[in-house]
């Protein structure tokens, strides 16, 4: 069996529409006829508010013969997939196992059932370059409609000419907000991909190369939460307009009360002598060499330092090994977003070098993954 990795993106021919109606001249309710040879939603699928696109991924199932197919999607989209996997064992005849895990990225495949399967569709996230061969990434594509929103951004921006940056749910309607900018005499500019990185002005919450070196003052984030809007933010060091789709808002991103909260973290660590170092068995947050190096500056100011190699990090894990303070390697919303379920502070690498007086606060890095 051909095992090449591949992305399912929106060129393929069959598409799923989550929750609205296909087009298909069909009246029958696959939920109701479980015999039914049909490829589309018709209409049964929650309504999840995304497009996913299937044919280039049945295709490729039934030209490789795989007889076992693995199917993992992010809490959003988890309860899509019990029909789903229905619909694709009606196509191609294989057997489907979905993942129960919690699935935070494209960083985060489920490896043991990458094992158990020929090939395994991962929903919602773009291909990062590494891991199982035989992952295929199925991209979702949110329905909001852009427009609407960016016009009403484009009344709070200060320059001509603007950085805009969006997460993979809504990229392919990028230069639907490109021109909405223009038609208000505004430039809009879209960072190259590479790397991590697949599209033009996606940025990830572990990769902001999209957003930095462009000749811009400040950027439109068209997205939800406040995470990635943040991070371009630090990264860059420029304003930055947030632009929600699914809300209709818009607001400027405020630094200042994070960074204040991370300058705590940091203060409280300055007690502790015990660190665990967090090293993440996930292929897309494993850093290995990164962990060795934040040991080896810890232990050269005397402090107790050891690597800890684990999957989820949760409260309990830290507590029971006896650690004082902990440096995530793993994903950096580990420190940023879920600090208050810990009851030791969690740093970044970069937050640990404050502390040790190897970098000065000013210079305060946002940690990302290369």
């Amino acid at each position: 069996m051909d095992r090449a990795r591949s992305t399912a993106g929106s060129s393929a021919g069959e598409r799923m529409a989550f929750g609205r109606d296909c087009g298909q001249d069909c009246d029958q309710d696959p939920n109701q006829n479980p015999n039914q040879d049909c490829s589309r939603s018709c209409g049964q699928f929650p309504d999840l508010g995304y497009d996913l696109d299937l044919g280039q991924v049945v295709a490729l199932i039934q030209r490789s013969g795989a007889a076992r197919v693995g199917l993992q999607a992010p809490e959003g989209l988890k309860r899509a997939t019990p029909l789903l996997a229905r619909l694709i064992s009606q196509m191609t005849g294989a057997e489907v196992i979905i993942s129960g895990d919690p699935c935070f990225g494209a960083c985060d495949v489920d490896m043991d059932l990458s094992r158990e399967v020929d090939l395994m569709l991962h929903l919602g996230h773009s291909e990062l370059g590494e891991g199982p061969i035989n992952v295929i990434f199925l991209e979702a594509r949110m329905r909001d409609d852009l427009l609407a929103v960016v016009q009403k951004a484009s009344g709070i921006l200060k320059t001509k000419r603007v950085g805009v940056a969006t997460t993979i749910q809504h990229v392919h309607k990028l230069n639907q907000a490109l021109q909405a900018l223009k038609d208000h005499g505004i430039e809009g500019v879209l960072g190259p991909a590479g790397g991590r990185i697949k599209h033009p002005g996606q940025v990830l919450g572990c990769s902001y190369s999209t957003t930095r070196g462009l000749n811009v003052e400040e950027y439109l984030f068209i997205g939800t939460g406040q995470f990635h809007p943040l991070g371009i933010a630090l990264a860059t060091g420029k304003r930055v307009v947030v632009a929600d789709p699914a809300t209709g808002n818009v607001s400027e991103i405020d630094t200042d009360p994070m960074l204040r909260r991370r300058f705590g973290a940091i203060s409280r660590a300055a007690n502790a002598r015990k660190f665990a170092v967090l090293v993440s068995k996930k292929p897309g947050q494993k850093r290995l060499e990164l962990a060795r190096r934040i040991k080896a500056l810890g232990e050269a100011k005397g402090l107790e330092m050891f690597l800890v190699y684990l999957d989820n990090i949760e409260p309990d894990r830290l507590l029971n090994i006896g650690a004082e303070a902990a440096v995530s390697t793993a994903c950096p919303r580990v420190a940023l977003d879920d600090a208050a379920k810990y009851k030791i502070p969690i740093l970044t690498p970069p937050e640990f070098e404050v502390l040790l007086g190897e970098r000065k606060w000013v210079e305060y890095a946002f940690d990302e993954i290369d």
